[in-house]
């Protein structure tokens, strides 16, 4: 279920790029969507600005931005950022990822947040349930794609939650290296929608 909320976004604007006009934010008449996943009982709001699918390949690429998922991870939405603050910057995109593993182990689940060399478990309260979270980055030039990563294993299934930064190299673009204040900007607009994240698991329970 997808719901419009009520509130409303910020103004358009933008900059023209050679002959491409490049939105920095959304628009006035876009609207926040409030996102239910009836079947795993989760919730959480998306802003506006940002596109919205239940379908992988529509506007995302999940096998290749989660690299740790394992293979029975089932995406079950993701929110891509449909602007660009920063359209001078390598920054190419933002992607909230979320997903479910039917049958996972708690181990299996918390080694894909650990999977790529985590030194000591860190623990991150995601609305009321204890996530262990985990950090990715690769690319094949330069650092191409980060991945904060938060999965937690409860009714025998793997919960997992990927916020994605995708860049691409400034020695081939001639664009400006994304900052950290605005790798932190972009950071900062993913951890909301986390922010937001609900679970109707009691509700469920009692039905």
């Amino acid at each position: 279920m997808l719901k419009k909320l009520g509130f409303v976004g910020f103004l358009l604007s933008g900059v023209v790029l050679g002959q491409v006009r490049v939105a920095t934010s959304p628009p006035l008449v876009d609207k926040a969507l409030s996102y239910r996943d009836s079947h795993y009982g989760v919730r959480f709001q998306i802003p506006a600005g940002w596109k919205v699918a239940r379908k992988d390949h529509q506007i995302s690429t999940f096998r290749l931005d989660a690299r740790s998922a394992d293979s029975g991870s089932q995406m079950r939405a993701v929110a891509s950022m449909d602007f660009n603050p920063f359209p001078l910057s390598t920054l190419s995109g933002a992607t909230f990822y979320y997903s479910v593993e039917k049958h996972s182990t708690d181990g299996d689940c918390e080694r894909q947040a650990t999977r790529f060399g985590q030194k000591s478990k860190e623990i991150r309260d995601i609305g009321g349930v204890s996530f262990v979270h985990g950090h990715d980055e690769h690319g094949h030039f330069c650092v191409e794609a980060r991945d904060e990563i938060y999965t937690a294993f409860r009714r025998g299934s793997c919960y997992r939650f990927d916020l994605v930064i995708n860049m691409f190299c400034s020695e081939t673009s001639g664009a400006e290296e994304l900052s950290e204040e605005q790798m932190r900007d972009i950071e900062v607009r993913m951890e909301g929608i986390l922010s937001t994240v609900t679970f109707d698991w009691e509700k469920s329970s009692q039905k």
